[in-house]
Order: structure tokens, then C-alpha cells, then sequence
């Protein structure tokens, strides 16, 4: 975040949640543990969520979970549209 201060970019920059990549336990398992971690280091102004459906499913959850929760925090970005497979991971 820092750095995108420097160069004088306004925009948020994105971050993607990823259950299980490339490890079980993280800090952006999916959109709640990222928003948490963004808020308990001050960060929540800088980032916003780009999310990929199938990734919701790999946290337990669904991409509909996911997208509800970053819009309910004003921080969904983008999102990666996939088949959203549930027979993944």
C-alpha cells in the first residue's frame, strides 16, 4: 500500500481470497478472514476483494457467500468468473 501511494495510484488495490493455496491455515483463506485482517491492520481503506467463485467453495462456502460478504463491507472489486465447480479441491 505503500507503494501505491508513492507512484500517486488512487484506486484500491485487489487482493484474492485463496483457501488452501498453498497451505491449509492462512490469512486469506476466503472474503471474512480477509476483511479481518485488513481491518486489524488498518489496511481496509486500501484493498478491496477479487473474487473467484470456486474459490468460495474451497473455503466451505459458496461464490454467492463470498461476493454478498465483500459487498456487504463495500470492498468487492472484481470478480473471476469460473464454472464454479463443485467437484474441485
Amino acid at each position: 500500500a505503500e507503494h501505491k501511494h508513492k507512484v500517486g495510484f488512487r484506486g484500491p488495490l485487489l487482493l484474492e481470497p485463496k483457501p488452501r493455496e498453498p497451505m491449509a491455515h492462512q490469512y486469506d483463506y476466503d472474503a471474512a478472514t480477509v476483511l479481518g485482517f485488513l481491518r486489524q491492520y488498518g489496511l481496509q481503506d486500501e484493498f478491496a476483494l477479487n473474487l473467484e467463485a470456486n474459490h468460495g467453495t474451497l473455503a466451505g462456502h459458496t461464490g454467492e457467500h463470498e461476493t454478498a460478504m465483500a459487498a456487504a463491507f463495500g470492498k468487492l472489486g472484481s470478480i473471476d468468473a469460473n464454472r464454479n465447480e463443485a467437484v474441485l479441491g
